[in-house]
Order: C-alpha cells, then sequence, then structure tokens
C-alpha cells in the first residue's frame, strides 16, 4: 500500500510509468479504490492488489493531466456526506461547508428553506440533516445539475423532504413557494467575474461546468438577482445567505445596507448574511 503513495516522492520516471500527483490525491484516490481509510492506507499491512494498482496508476495519469480526482472516482467529501459528482455539477468547497455551518449557527428550526443553485444537492442536503423537520426547495438552472441532485437525495433517503425544481430565477417560483415566506434562502451562486475566468487552474477551467462558475461582468449577475428578489420571499425573521466573491462585499452593502460580511478562514471576505428586515435601496 505504501508503494503506491510513494508515486508522488520518488525520483520522476516517464509519466507513463509513474504519474506525479499531489500526496493528498494519491491518498484520495486510493481511499476510494480500496475502500480504506486514510490511517489504514499506512497501517495496513497487505500490498495492495494488481487490479487496485492497475485501476490507481490510470486515474493518476488522468489526474496528473488536469482532471479532478472527485471527478474521477464520482466522489467529493462534504461535511459528513459523500456525494456523488461528475462534469455536470461544480464540486463542492470547504468554503461551502462553511457557509452551511455558520447559517445553521444562526437560524432555529427552520420549516421551509430554499436553496439557489443547488448543483450536487450538497447544501439541500446538509441542511436537511441538520434540520430534521425543515421541507427544502432546492432550485437550479440546470437539468443536468438536477439529475445528479436527484441521486444523491435519493442516495439519503431524503427524496420526501427535498423538492427539485428547475429555474432561472426566484420570480419563477414565487407560485410554488409557500405565501408565509422562506425561514431560509441559501446559494452558492456563480460568482467569479467573467475576465478572471481565464486564470482559474486548469482543472477548474477544462473541467467544471461554466455555468456554476461564470458570474458574468463583476461576477455579480445571479448575486445582482438574488438581492433585488430574496428579501421579499422570506418570513418574518427570515435570513438570506450567500457565498460571494471576496471582491463583492461593498456591492452587497450598497444594494443592502443592514447585509453582514463575514470573511472566511482564510480572511477573505466570502459570506453575507441578511435579515428580512433588510430592504434594497431605491
Amino acid at each position: 500500500m505504501r508503494q503506491a503513495l510513494k508515486a508522488k516522492t520518488q525520483k520522476p520516471k516517464p509519466k507513463s510509468q509513474n504519474p506525479k500527483i499531489p500526496l493528498e490525491e494519491a491518498e484520495f484516490l486510493l481511499m476510494k479504490i480500496t475502500n480504506l481509510k486514510r490511517h489504514e492506507l499506512y497501517l495496513s499491512k497487505e500490498e495492495i492488489s494488481r487490479e487496485d494498482a492497475r485501476k490507481f496508476l490510470e486515474l493518476a495519469r488522468r489526474a496528473e493531466l488536469g482532471e479532478p480526482v472527485q471527478y474521477l472516482v464520482h466522489s467529493a467529501p462534504f461535511l459528513d456526506l459523500d456525494l456523488y459528482v461528475d462534469e455536470r455539477v461544480f464540486i463542492p468547497r470547504p468554503e461551502t461547508e462553511e457557509l452551511v455551518l455558520r447559517t445553521a449557527a444562526r437560524v432555529h428550526s427552520p420549516e421551509v428553506v430554499l436553496d439557489y443553485g443547488t448543483g450536487s444537492g450538497c447544501i439541500a442536503i446538509a441542511l436537511a440533516r441538520i434540520f430534521p423537520k425543515a421541507k427544502i426547495f432546492a432550485v437550479d438552472i440546470s437539468r443536468k445539475a438536477l439529475m445528479v441532485a436527484e441521486k444523491n437525495i435519493y442516495r439519503y433517503n431524503l427524496f420526501d423532504r427535498i423538492i427539485l425544481f428547475r429555474a432561472g430565477s426566484l420570480t419563477e417560483l414565487k407560485s410554488v413557494l409557500p405565501a408565509n415566506g422562506l425561514d431560509l434562502l441559501i446559494s452558492n451562486p456563480p460568482y467569479i467575474p467573467k475576465e478572471r475566468l481565464k486564470n482559474l487552474p486548469k482543472r477548474v477551467r477544462h473541467y467544471e461546468p461554466q455555468i456554476a462558475l461564470d458570474g458574468k461582468e463583476k461576477g455579480v449577475k445571479v448575486l445582482k438577482m438574488l438581492l433585488k428578489d430574496g428579501p421579499s420571499l422570506l418570513a418574518p425573521n427570515g435570513l438570506m445567505a450567500l457565498e460571494i466573491d471576496s471582491t463583492q462585499g461593498e456591492f452587497v452593502k450598497e444594494l443592502i445596507p443592514s447585509a453582514e460580511i463575514e470573511r472566511d478562514l482564510y480572511g477573505k471576505v466570502r459570506y453575507a448574511f441578511i435579515k428580512n428586515q433588510s430592504a434594497l435601496r431605491s
């Protein structure tokens, strides 16, 4: 087992023989291939099987060329979840885990939640498990993404509490949402400014869906819609929780001065929290 993990640190050989990928990616691939936990990879005295070694090298070669390891094994961790992912959805990130945890600390037993831009369903599923009485509307503009979300919702047996909708704006949902409003509206929208897309890492730029990345000019196309239409959908004391780009805090404050802007664990502006009482400037 240890020999496979040494592939990253040994003297380079031709790529076809010894692909070089980061150690954490090698560990991740081996964990999925062998069904072992990380510490077991190092403690196990058993040799990796020939078939598992072949599969590992094949996937490592693809990862070396830039393909995300999460897509290679159709798996991405998110909090305590193991989600199915492929090229139809954005790979869940730690920043979004943080969004869920910060949001959960701010709301108390929400009954109705809307997750806009659900993608893999990571936010909706995590919140459904944190708040077992919540009914959650999981919305995305992409039919392909909703197919992946459905797969994950069934994996966690939440099809009776998470309702999938295809929509490209909040106004399209008014007829299906409860009249007394949402206790929580949460979103990790596409927020990368269009001019920065070309600077993203190859494995993001070439493999992850552009629709989940491209926020158009200044990255605020979807964000602006959420800020304009979201507050009116909130129930009394309802909360809107958003993940944003590090450049967008002032934009949010200009539209909703009472919005609370928070930084992530790396010190970057990353989250906006808006209570029902917030009002857009005319």
